[in-house]
């Protein structure tokens, strides 16, 4: 099977799946040794590697179905070299503040993707980003930036077009410049849904062809903790791909330039860095150690700040690290994309994305660490299960009660604590040992916050296999995402940056330190046998 066909699951395999409620199956292959050997001789990788796990799921990816949203025949999903130069890990307002950085310092095109996007200060500080870069094109002459944004703000227009031009009347309102107040931008934007469930969840920017960023977060004020990674090299132009294929028309306008390459002169991250005494760019924040600077970075976004419950003026020995640097050298990696899939019914399941979940841990060793705001899909339930059963040790970090409303609809799965529940009811006291489930907490508290209370939320979508493979993106671990909505996520393979990324989300939240939940039926209680109050309490 093609891993780019076009196929879509026919109207036999959905009424089969609402009927019996039960989601297609996804064999997973065991690639041969042969099959083993031309990955790591691929040479997509230059002389770089591959390990033995990394190459099992690329095989198994480049084996998956649809990932594509247009209407012209996909390109096939590659392996590519890239870095991972910055990690950010905190509230949406720094990851804001980095978009602008990036969004100043463009030669030719920028292209920003959200599933929710409102008047925020994530919009504004955008908008901003554009209103300065539009002046700078003025001031030296230059030829305008494009700029391509989309969004998913349900519309009835979407009865007729899952694509809808969204007028400068309107994107306004949003946070966005006007064309008076940017004339140097070539601005056009897209509200994009398939009716009545293909959601467009995907988060990510691309910068000049250059540099992509991949995020957890939405454009919207909220009280999530949120990643978000920058990636650089020959991975990006899969990035981009995507993009183009997602955007549906051309990028390019009738004023700009049908051939654009690569910008050479494009400062990348080593000028941003060196030009941070620009008064427009926002520097890395500084790590914090004294709790009640924390809580002030975790408040930039929340609309009613609750009181914590630790001491303000204590001093970490371990600091908040919101601004993560790495130099290293390129690693492989690859896309795991997923098209959306409008209809009912868990039919949609062999895409690159799951593909990627799926072997990942099917073919893990020794640990899977996952961290997502919801886990209800059941082909990754069976799936772990199945692998702490032959010994693999699997930590779960999950939001309580986040949005629980929604995951309880019909078809949806469940909420998180129905879920891991019925998780550990499957396990023998042995096999419980192995399933570590944790509830997000705050690096300012000692214990979770309902989700209900809009104070302390986690975000944050990832997958560590093995200590050495990571899967980034928009993904989240639910129906929704497993089986519906458009989706983006990169897998690398490196052991050190899956080291660093484990060491600034521990550094980050106390959900491994106070978080976890009970080994009977993985529900938090403090040291009385209470529960965390919630909707109805």
């Amino acid at each position: 099977m093609q891993h780019n066909s076009k196929k879509s699951p026919g109207i036999l395999d959905s009424m089969i799946s609402l009927i019996s409620g039960e989601p297609l199956s996804l064999k997973i292959h065991t690639p041969s040794k042969g099959e083993l050997r031309a990955v790591t001789e691929d040479g997509s990788f230059g002389i770089t590697q591959p390990s033995e796990l990394f190459s099992k799921i690329f095989m198994n990816i480049k084996k998956s179905g649809d990932h594509d949203s247009s209407n012209c025949p996909p390109k096939p999903i590659v392996g590519a070299l890239g870095r991972v130069p910055l990690t950010i890990i905190s509230t949406v307002p720094d990851i804001a503040d980095h978009y602008y950085n990036l969004i100043v310092e463009a030669k030719f095109e920028i292209l920003i993707f959200s599933n929710f996007w409102k008047n925020s200060y994530a919009a504004k500080r955008i908008g901003e980003g554009l209103k300065i870069l539009s002046d700078r094109i003025g001031q030296n002459n230059r030829s305008p930036v494009i700029v391509r944004i989309m969004f998913d703000r349900g519309s009835v227009k979407h009865v007729f077009q899952s694509r809808v031009a969204v007028a400068e009347a309107e994107w306004v309102t949003l946070g966005l410049p006007s064309t008076k107040d940017a004339p140097y931008v070539d601005l056009e934007v897209i509200n994009y849904h398939n009716l009545p469930i293909g959601t467009f969840h995907s988060k990510f920017m691309v910068i000049d062809k250059r540099i992509a960023v991949l995020n957890s977060c939405n454009i919207q004020d909220n009280s999530n903790l949120e990643m978000m990674c920058q990636f650089e090299g020959p991975v990006v132009d899969g990035v981009w791909d995507h993009a183009v294929s997602t955007w549906g028309f051309s990028i390019s306008s009738k004023d700009s330039s049908e051939n654009r390459t690569r910008s050479n002169s494009f400062p990348g991250l080593d000028a941003l860095e060196a030009s941070t005494m620009r008064p427009s760019l926002f520097n890395d924040p500084p790590p914090k150690r004294i709790i009640k600077d924390i809580t002030q970075v975790l408040n930039r976004s929340v609309s009613n700040p609750l009181q914590t419950d630790t001491i303000n003026d204590v001093t970490l020995n371990v600091p908040f690290r919101s601004h993560l640097r790495l130099n290293t050298s390129d690693i492989a990696m690859v896309l795991a994309p997923r098209a959306p899939y409008p209809g009912f019914g868990k039919v949609s399941l062999n895409t690159p994305q799951n593909a990627a979940w799926l072997s990942a841990i099917y073919f893990a060793k020794s640990k899977v660490f996952i961290q997502t705001p919801d886990l209800n899909a059941a082909p990754v339930i069976t799936t772990l299960l199945e692998a702490v059963k032959r010994g693999v040790e699997v930590s779960i970090v999950l939001c309580l009660g986040y949005n629980d409303l929604g995951e309880m609809l019909p078809t949806q799965g469940g909420h998180n604590e129905w879920v891991v529940g019925h998780m550990i009811k499957q396990l023998n006291e042995e096999e419980r040992m192995r399933l570590k489930i944790y509830w997000y907490v705050g690096r300012d508290m000692m214990k979770p916050v309902h989700a209900a209370k809009h104070f302390r939320t986690c975000h944050i979508k990832l997958m560590i296999v093995d200590e050495r493979i990571g899967i980034q993106g928009s993904g989240n671990q639910d129906t929704q995402s497993w089986f519906h909505s458009q989706e983006i996520n990169i897998v690398i393979d490196s052991e050190e940056v899956c080291k660093q990324w484990m060491e600034q989300l521990v550094a980050n939240q106390n959900s491994l330190l106070f978080g976890q939940g009970s080994e009977v039926d993985g529900i938090w209680r403090d040291s009385q046998g209470n529960q965390v109050t919630g909707y109805w309490s």
